[in-house]
């Protein structure tokens, strides 16, 4: 399985994500997480985009050449520039709700944000994306800084980390929860049908006149 999805990475020059290597090798996802977290363990990949889960190939190219020079990549004006009208009308902090927005997959708003703030198009006013200018768009994909929507993401403060982390335990704590009251409903269903079809027994045993169902319970070890 890790040679396929290793082929795969090895051919695909654009950001993807998890969902994207499922679908292209046509493996279940649950089969690629792990082989992933492996190949960024190695350091065959790495995130450029950890909060969408986007990530590229380590060795993919250097940031200076254009993406209209490798594969089949077509950077178009008009799309370019509906994608600042959408940014400028709106409030967005990842990539996933300007995607939402656009009605674009977010590996396709990755690239074309990436190479938006590469020619000075776009940037981060706080945790926010905003329009700086519209200048240089008729340069897009001219000069891609590979990583730079990463680096425009303003520092997290300690207080900040502090707070993501007790965010992520309640997560943590709630998950726990739901699975531990889903086991004790289905395992008082469970027993409520136990009971149930030994209260039939128990009629049917006609037993029923001297012997209490409590009793006949304690007898057959259901009690």
């Amino acid at each position: 399985m890790r040679e396929i999805i290793e082929n795969f990475i090895n051919q695909y020059n654009r950001p993807f994500t998890v969902n994207v290597v499922a679908e292209m090798t046509a493996l279940e996802i649950g089969t690629v997480k792990p082989i992933i977290k492996q190949l960024i363990k190695d350091k065959t990949l790495k995130y450029i985009d950890a909060q969408d889960g986007i990530m590229v190939r380590n060795n993919r190219f250097n940031p200076v050449v254009c993406y209209q020079q490798k594969g089949d990549w077509r950077f178009n004006q008009a799309a370019a520039s509906a994608l600042l009208d959408v940014i400028d009308q709106g409030k967005y902090t990842s990539i996933r709700s300007v995607a939402r927005a656009c009605g674009r997959s977010r590996q396709w708003s990755y690239v074309y944000m990436e190479a938006l703030a590469s020619v000075g198009c776009i940037g981060m006013d706080g945790k926010q994306y905003v329009v700086i200018s519209r200048d240089r768009l008729s340069e897009i994909g001219k000069y891609i800084e590979q990583g730079i929507l990463g680096r425009m993401r303003p520092k997290i403060s300690v207080e900040e980390k502090r707070i993501l982390s007790e965010e992520k335990e309640l997560r943590r704590q709630e998950q726990l929860h739901r699975a531990e009251a889903r086991e004790q409903i289905s395992a008082a269903t469970e027993q409520k049908g136990i009971l149930v079809d030994a209260y039939f027994d128990y009629l049917l045993s006609g037993d029923s006149w001297r012997v209490s169902f409590k009793s006949y319970l304690r007898q057959k070890g259901l009690e």
